[in-house]
């Protein structure tokens, strides 16, 4: 298994889609920190841990894809996705909708977000 550098991608301003593989599981800090291009992120199934900031100010984010269900309050980072687009839809595996939605507004995703099953 490995991850995805803290810093790794911060401030790319040609990145518009991400797709983290099955094959990571830590996402690092700050790794996608103003990717104010970035429209789409998908989360693989094995990912425990977001760092804090992991993709905060991606401005042009509007879709979400998570399908790890192995993130907790203490594994997401403060603010993984803090000032992002007021309007991106997550979409979360249905078992964890409950837990996630309340997971996700404490990291920073927008009280106007969309967040689907």
């Amino acid at each position: 298994m490995t991850s995805v550098s803290p810093k790794a991608l911060k401030n790319n301003k040609y990145l518009t889609k991400v797709s983290i593989g099955n094959n990571v599981i830590t996402i690092g800090k700050e790794a996608f920190l103003g990717c104010t291009k970035l429209k789409e992120v998908t989360i693989g199934k094995n990912v425990k841990n977001i760092g804090k900031k992991a993709f905060y100010q991606c401005k042009s984010l509007k879709t979400v894809t998570i399908k790890t269900k192995k993130l907790t309050k203490k594994t997401v980072g403060s603010k993984a996705f803090g000032k992002c687009n007021n309007k991106v839809t997550v979409k979360v595996p249905a078992k964890k909708w409950k837990a996630y939605k309340k997971l996700l507004k404490e990291k920073g995703v927008n009280g106007e977000a969309k967040i689907k099953k």
